[in-house]
């Protein structure tokens, strides 16, 4: 009797991965419905259906292959402070980035926080475009993918995000835009369990939400990294200490700035194309990290900067500076659902001014309880 292969997680490596999907993308079972007209550098979308379920396949484009420096280390000086290294931020392509995300959800219970993942899928573009039944559908996929140059394509099944209800559908990614403000509160929690569970999305944008739910996740970044650093051993040559922590932060920062602040510049032109839904604010009060001033006037403008004063590693040309801590320390993922650094965060999450002498204060109230 044969021995069936055991079940190939993606990536192959230390670490959370994905399983392939359960069923055949390529069947007749799956229908293939439409080709997202959505902004997503890293792939293209799919909307299909296999019975009465609808899922969002995710296929990976590939232009160019990854050319990767793993002699370079971080380094605090200058411009590149700003800056991982090349092969933290490289050594997982994509797709691999989705895999480790999604495995990790998966692993501890949470994949509530983002779009559920089903598992991985492998096809060719041929066989994915005959799929389509619209020749207009088969000329835009192959348009789209007509630059990839990975055969067969790699790619993610997930469930499919209905966007907010609008009654005109030219105006709906508009309205759901704006709609967004009702889940703000929520996000911003999601965001910080993400970080708990050790994953950083560095990618944050309106655009990867969809009707409040997180979509993407190609840019991410899940502890433990073999190019990141460890918590125990010898310390990493590739990234310090405190990466995670302040990439979480960058995190919070860019919801912040890009979500939070798009959302305050935009609302009134939003309103202006699809109307007022009811209840809407007119303003975004929500605050997911103060939002930091410029290098220069950081200490200056602010009493009590978090120290060490350190910068935020972004994936673009912006250099602020940390002022305050994530809620969590992904690299410490393991442990971060321990009770007492619960009791702690839930000490310190609203703390605005003087909060380093208030968790000291915290953290000696705590020994005291357990002896």
């Amino acid at each position: 009797m044969a021995v069936m292969e055991p079940l190939k997680t993606l990536p192959e490596c230390e670490g959370p991965g994905l399983l392939p999907f359960e069923y055949d993308i390529l069947s007749n079972d799956f229908q293939y419905l439409e080709v997202l007209d959505r902004d997503t550098s890293h792939g293209v979308v799919i909307k299909a259906r296999m019975g009465k379920r609808l899922y969002a396949i995710k296929l990976f484009i590939t232009r160019e292959a990854p050319e990767v420096d793993y002699d370079q280390c971080y380094s605090v000086n200058g411009e590149t402070a700003w800056d991982c290294c090349d092969a933290f931020e490289r050594h997982f392509v994509p797709f691999e980035k989705e895999c480790r995300a999604f495995g990790r959800l998966q692993d501890m219970g949470c994949e509530h926080l983002a779009v559920r993942a089903h598992g991985y899928v492998s096809a060719t573009s041929t066989q994915v475009k005959v799929k389509f039944e619209s020749i207009q559908a088969r000329t835009q996929f192959h348009d789209l993918v007509q630059h990839n140059i990975q055969e067969p394509m790699m790619g993610i099944v997930k469930d499919w995000v209905d966007m907010a209800p609008h009654e005109d559908e030219d105006l709906r990614q508009v309205h759901d835009r704006l709609y967004q403000v009702f889940h703000i509160p929520q996000m911003i929690e999601n965001l910080n369990e993400l970080h708990k569970n050790g994953i950083v999305v560095r990618d944050i944008r309106g655009e990867q939400y969809v009707n409040g739910v997180l979509v993407d996740l190609s840019c991410s970044e899940t502890a433990p990294h073999p190019y990141g650093p460890t918590l125990s051993g010898e310390l990493s040559k590739y990234q310090p200490r405190w990466t995670f922590a302040s990439l979480a932060a960058w995190d919070l920062y860019q919801f912040q700035h890009s979500i939070i602040c798009g959302w305050n510049k935009r609302v009134e032109y939003w309103v202006r194309l699809v109307g007022r839904p009811q209840g809407l604010p007119v303003h975004c009060p929500f605050e997911a990290y103060p939002v930091p001033y410029s290098c220069e006037e950081a200490r200056a403008k602010h009493e009590r900067p978090y120290g060490p004063f350190l910068p935020l590693l972004t994936l673009f040309e912006q250099t602020p500076f940390l002022v305050k801590p994530a809620r969590w320390d992904p690299l410490e993922w393991e442990t971060n659902g321990d009770e007492g650094k619960a009791k702690i965060r839930k000490m310190t999450e609203e703390i605005k001014q003087g909060f380093v002498e208030e968790v000291v204060e915290g953290l000696e109230r705590l020994s005291s309880d357990e002896g």
